[in-house]
């Protein structure tokens, strides 16, 4: 009896198991053929031939691979633009933009160095009025006139840096558009005025000049590397003749002895350039009656 019993009861499992696979072979025949057609006899061996997981294999929790990390931190691709050439144009995907300030960098002038080389006899001469080690050599970001990003570079006085570096950050964060941004001596023609003539002509934005004042006498406060020229053809320097009209000495500046024009990145108190300028205590040569330096930018000691 208790044979018979064993026997019927296996019978039992193995009928279950049997019709088990039976209706999991019946609804994959099904669901394959509502979608595909009729299987093939391999794709049917294929089936049968699968084998289930074990009872102990648990499927994995989506969250738990995250569970108790942290998610990695994304790095800039550029840690710094010093190395790059002044001029570089970027595109912002390479930028840290969550720490903009890492791209606004000084740093002093050693003789001997790159930079020395390229102003030395130029900018830059011995001289009984500015120590080389009373300079630093900026090198910060801006948005041309293109509005591409751009790789730019200064030479200002150390007790300015920090608030030259903060005013060009924050024009930056406020796509503020400047032409080009490149030391004086890119253009040198063999005097610092002359020089500094060209580098208008180019609508170059620069600071440190060692040189007189335009039309000579005293130094400029460019030579003591506490002025700077932003955009000069749209902000040019003019004086009046005598005649109730005035002058300049530059033809790319035709378009903007207008101030009312409204003509772009022209600079009037309503603009952002000087209004930052002016929060960090600079002068604007557009201020003045005679003759008037809309370009100009001056912290004076």
């Amino acid at each position: 009896m208790d044979k018979n019993m064993k026997t019927v009861r296996n019978i039992g499992r193995w009928t279950a198991a049997a019709v088990g696979i039976a209706a999991g072979l019946f609804l994959a025949v099904a669901v394959h053929a509502q979608m595909q057609g009729p299987p093939s006899l391999a794709e049917i061996q294929e089936y049968q031939n699968q084998e289930l997981p074990s009872s102990g294999t648990q499927p994995e929790d989506e969250g738990s691979a995250c569970e108790g990390t942290e998610p990695a931190e994304m790095q800039p691709v550029l840690e710094s633009v010093e190395a790059l050439e002044p001029g570089t144009v970027l595109d912002a995907s390479e930028l840290d933009t969550f720490h903009i300030s890492r791209y606004f960098t000084a740093r002093e002038i050693q003789e001997g160095d790159a930079v020395y080389q390229r102003i030395i006899g130029k900018s830059y001469r011995e001289n009984p009025d500015i120590g080389l080690e009373q300079l630093r050599y900026l090198t910060m970001l801006h948005y041309n006139f293109e509005e591409q990003i751009q790789v730019g570079e200064m030479i200002v006085n150390e007790a300015i840096a920090q608030d030259v570096l903060d005013i060009f950050r924050r024009l930056f964060e406020n796509r503020y558009q400047i032409q080009s941004m490149y030391l004086v001596d890119n253009y040198w023609t063999g005097d610092g005025n002359s020089t500094d003539t060209a580098s208008i002509d180019a609508n170059n934005t620069s600071a440190f000049n060692y040189r007189p004042i335009t039309g000579g006498g005293k130094l400029s406060n460019h030579a003591y590397g506490r002025a700077i020229d932003v955009n000069p053809q749209q902000n040019p320097y003019v004086w009046h003749n005598g005649a109730g009209g005035l002058e300049w000495s530059h033809s790319n500046a035709d378009g903007y002895i207008d101030r009312t024009s409204g003509a772009a990145h022209m600079i009037t108190h309503e603009d952002i350039c000087y209004q930052i300028f002016a929060e960090y205590g600079f002068g604007w040569g557009g201020d003045w009656s005679d003759p008037i330096d809309y370009q100009h930018f001056e912290k004076k000691y």
